[in-house]
């Protein structure tokens, strides 16, 4: 028996055929069905994700409720862990025994939250560093192990996709257009698809760029031109869909990633 999923917007209501590509919408393209080791490994990320979330948090709320009491701590959670054991045990600060108890009782509580997230995160390393794709997706300049799980697990097969510009488009890192008549311009990203994946190739893409000048490699020099020509911010998103386009070639013709075809 077929089974049917209705979509419903306020403008058409379209009913499309799960696992196959109906007579009714011969252009459609249809999501592959993830396999139980890519919800896996989806699942394990999300779960850091949160766990992240819920420690920053904590970490902010600590920092806001020390300064409450006249204690300033520097940026970064490694020198707030630092810091709260000497200001607790200090007598000279402002601090009431209740207070002391729950900064106590929070700076605690994140210690525990970062042993869950290395314990996640080693988890899901040791789900996918023996995968080929992850050996493959490593060799790519800002693709690291978070970037390279968060692919394997929401791209799955790189051929379902016609081209790199099908998926840089399917992440939502390719612009939006705007025609008219005889006006034809371009606009911002789409910044449709996976919120998480675009996030993320975008972080990687601005540690490339910001590493660019102490290289003198094909894609650095490429880099560097393109810093010169408009603002970083605009760099980074288009480095961001360049790597998305490296990506599908690397993963498609199963070769490691080749700087010297990067702007071929």
């Amino acid at each position: 028996m077929q089974k049917y999923a209705f979509i419903k917007d306020s403008l058409t209501i379209a009913i499309i055929q799960i696992g196959g590509c109906p007579d009714l919408c011969p252009t459609v393209r249809f999501v592959a069905v993830k396999s139980t080791e890519q919800q896996d490994i989806q699942s394990l990320q999300r779960i850091a994700e949160r766990l992240v979330k819920t420690r920053t948090g904590d970490v902010n709320q600590l920092r806001g409720l020390l300064s409450e009491y006249g204690v300033v701590v520097g940026t970064g959670i490694t020198t707030l862990m630092n810091a709260v054991p000497d200001i607790v045990e200090d007598a000279n600060n402002e601090l009431t025994s209740i207070a002391r108890s729950f900064i106590l009782r929070i700076y605690r509580n994140i210690q525990r939250i970062s042993v869950q997230i290395e314990a996640v995160k080693t988890e899901l390393f040791d789900l996918i560093k023996d995968k080929d794709e992850y050996a493959l997706l490593q060799s790519i300049p800002g693709i690291g192990p978070i970037i390279s799980a968060a692919l394997m697990a929401s791209v799955g097969d790189a051929g379902a996709f016609k081209n790199g510009r099908q998926l840089a488009a399917w992440i939502g890192l390719t612009p939006t257009q705007y025609a008219s008549g005889e006006t034809n311009r371009m606009g911002k990203i789409s910044k449709r698809g996976n919120s998480s994946l675009r996030k993320y190739l975008i972080h990687g893409a601005r540690t490339v760029l910001n590493w660019c000048e102490k290289k003198d490699d094909v894609l650095s020099c490429w880099l560097k031109t393109l810093k010169e020509r408009m603002h970083g911010c605009k760099a980074v998103v288009a480095l961001a869909n360049k790597l998305a386009r490296i990506i599908w070639s690397v993963l498609t013709t199963k070769q490691p990633f080749d700087v010297t075809k990067a702007c071929a």
